[in-house]
């Protein structure tokens, strides 16, 4: 499925599509190989860490235990973005195979991200949905700048553009303050808990419609409301996930565009929801400056409401042209999956009322499944086709296969590289037990030794890592930088050019994209740097322990090394892509444009504007981003030799226990059964840390 591939709605083969398909009885049977695939990956690994305990001693088995729960943490997350009205949460209705459990009717001033916990145990047992509220700082941000293009407005001079953003937001203010009385304060930074999850509660905090409230008080919080967490559970779903519903990227006041920035960085996977009737218009460039950033499989486009296309089997494929060629000139990552479909259909099916959707969309759903499973019209039921249509299956495969191999493999290798140490720590202290009872072995290390060898270890490690990352880093500041310097430099001389050549009544463009590649191509080699770095430092640290635990019992043990740890998912800088002046619409710009008098003017309020404007997403990439890279960097590092020496300190002490006492413990045959099972958890262990 990527660029030049031949459309298909769901761009998966037939086969597939019928794994995925409904039973020909109703209801409709929801089977996902590919969900199927991670939650026997989990239950396998699972399996060996059982096998792991059973060998273990109890000091072993309580960190064997940590690892498991580590393990069964893992909750992959994916992040829904789009327009409002493009069909986001019907589409998540679907994915998650509960129409209607999130209301549709979303009013634009209502811009809540709603995390779907599903199968994940909520944090507290008793609550099933969680609603935090902005603080009143929040709140005063937003009244004194109106948001976003409230302090673009301010920056440059447009005040007649400010006053009305600022009476809006007033109004906003006003009418919440109106609903919840002398509430309101006291609920500001607050959050409100429930044991429960159902169609009322949601539209008091998350939705509310364009009608004005009615007495079952819907969309009572919903403008103080900042996110929803809820917790639900689905049998027909067969592992955890989280599917997070964000604001429509046309907000009016991209008052919240901030949230969905973190929502989509918290994210490995992005699903971009376009709509077939408008796909890629002026408002999804800002969809496109937000994923530009991201590695082609992290994203997902799925194209929308094609049940509102008058032909679908002619139209889908030029949607796909115009797409790729519009992908294609704003810089976004090459290959990305594009799948065509209807959050609609699905919900049809999945509701048992196919029978009740409207003849055009009826219409628009048998001329989709001639076209796109006509080798299957005849065999297939008409609930059965129309959910293969409906592309839901078809992404539901994609984000799985994407699940699997980023968070769900990088878990289960970092949890196996835990145990292997574990495990090859426990076979040290065997080997150096059976030389110790055949009186083949000479202790060469005291424990006051052993730690003072650690700390030399620890301290040389970290002090290299921090003077390497440090040097990395200020290299990396000069360049981006410098690339910032010329930027402005070429825009403003663009600038003067224009106003030279035409004068100051002709509008002048320039585009920031060029700023954007140039800071993420100077990131991106950072990142492979950092990386090099990290990897090169803790493999070291693990060539030193593993000398270490020779030199602590004199011994050699044929096969035994260390396991490198690995630095976990670093997100991608998301803040890239956040609006800048440069972005917004002609009518805006021209504001700016017809408050300027002489060139002179003209360059330098250009020039303060986009440094004022790019400034924070400097900053972002020089602090928060690379802070969280050396945080996690270091983090690593720190726990990895936390870890080793609680291990070897175990190991020296452990090792002063005979063989008659293990024999004692577990059993003469469980003695030398222990041994070949270690043997064998090694082996299993090694497949999940390569």
């Amino acid at each position: 499925m990527g660029r030049g591939a031949v459309v298909k709605m769901d761009a998966v083969n037939a086969e597939q599509v019928a794994q995925v398909a409904p039973a020909a009885d109703s209801p409709i049977r929801r089977t996902f190989p590919g969900l199927a695939r991670i939650a026997e990956a989990v239950q396998d690994f699972e399996d060996v860490l059982g096998d792991f305990m059973s060998l273990a001693d109890p000091e072993t088995a309580k960190k064997l235990a940590r690892i498991q729960q580590q393990t069964r943490e893992i909750e992959p997350s994916v992040t829904v973005i789009g327009q409002i009205k493009a069909g986001k949460t019907s589409l998540v209705n679907a994915m998650i195979g509960a129409p209607g459990l999130l209301p549709t009717d979303v009013n634009p001033w209502t811009s809540v991200v709603t995390s779907l916990h599903i199968n994940t145990p909520s944090p507290d047992p008793n609550v099933k949905a969680r609603f935090k509220f902005f603080d009143g700082a929040e709140w005063d941000r937003l009244i004194s700048n109106g948001g976003r293009i409230g302090q673009l407005a301010a920056r440059a001079g447009a005040d007649d553009e400010l006053e009305k953003l600022r009476l809006q937001v007033v109004a906003m203010r006003e009418k919440a303050r109106a609903r919840l009385g002398r509430k309101f304060e006291m609920l500001l930074g607050t959050e409100h808990r429930y044991g429960k999850v159902d169609d009322a509660l949601l539209k008091r905090y998350v939705c509310v419609g364009d009608e004005e409230i009615e007495a079952d008080d819907q969309g009572r919080f919903v403008d103080i409301t900042k996110s929803a967490d809820l917790y639900i559970e689905r049998a027909d779903i067969p592992t955890s996930l989280c599917v997070r519903d964000t604001p429509g990227v046309n907000d009016t006041f991209m008052m919240r565009e901030q949230i969905t920035i973190n929502a989509v960085r918290d994210s490995r996977t992005c699903i971009v929801v376009l709509s077939a009737h408008q796909a890629l218009t002026t408002m999804d460039m800002a969809l496109i400056r937000m994923i530009a950033h991201r590695a082609s499989r992290e994203i997902i486009i799925f194209v929308n409401r094609i049940d509102e296309l008058s032909d679908p089997a002619t139209q889908v494929p030029e949607i796909h042209r115009s797409i790729l060629e519009t992908l294609g000139k704003n810089n976004a990552p090459a290959n990305i999956d594009i799948i065509f479909g209807s959050a609609q259909w699905a919900n049809a099916v999945l509701s048992g009322t196919i029978d009740e959707m409207p003849d055009d969309s009826t219409n628009a759903a048998i001329n989709w499944t001639r076209s796109a499973f006509a080798d299957r019209v005849d065999t297939w039921t008409a609930d059965h086709l129309v959910w293969a249509a409906s592309g839901v299956p078809a992404l539901i495969e994609a984000l799985a296969q994407r699940m699997f191999e980023g968070p769900v493999l990088e878990t289960l290798q970092k949890s196996a590289r835990q145990a292997l140490n574990l495990a090859q720590s426990l076979d040290v202290v065997d080997q150096v037990r059976i030389l110790e009872q055949e009186g083949a072995l000479t202790r060469s290390m005291t424990p006051e030794a052993l730690d003072a060898e650690l700390t030399r270890i620890e301290t040389d490690c970290t002090e290299r890592l921090m003077q390497r990352t440090n040097l990395a880093c200020a290299d990396f500041t000069n360049r981006i930088d410098q690339s910032y310097e010329r930027f402005l430099e070429r825009a403003t001389s663009s600038l003067i050019e224009h106003l030279q050549n035409n004068g100051e009544d002709a509008m002048w463009h320039y585009s920031p994209l060029g700023l954007r590649m140039l800071l993420s191509s100077s990131y991106q080699v950072l990142l492979k740097k950092m990386h090099a770095i990290a990897a090169e430092v803790n493999g070291d640290a693990a060539r030193l322990v593993a000398d270490l635990y020779g030199r602590t019992f004199s011994i050699t043990v044929e096969g035994f090394k260390i396991e490198v740890p690995v630095v976990t998912y670093i997100p991608p800088p998301i803040n890239l892509g956040q609006t800048i002046a440069l972005d917004l619409q002609v009518s805006w710009w021209k504001g700016w444009w017809q408050r300027r008098r002489g060139y002179q003017a003209f360059a330098e309020d250009f020039y303060k504007l986009i440094r004022a404007e790019t400034d924070p997403i400097i900053n972002d990439l020089k602090t928060i981003q690379i802070g969280l890279f050396r945080e996690r960097t270091q983090k690593t590092l720190r726990d990895f030799l936390h870890e080793q020496r609680e291990l070897l300190t175990s190991a020296l002490a452990s090792s002063d226990v005979s063989i008659a006492e293990m024999k004692e413990l577990f059993g003469v045959n469980a003695w030398e059964d222990r041994q070949a099972g270690l043997a064998t958890v090694m082996d299993e262990l090694s497949v999940y840390a390569d």
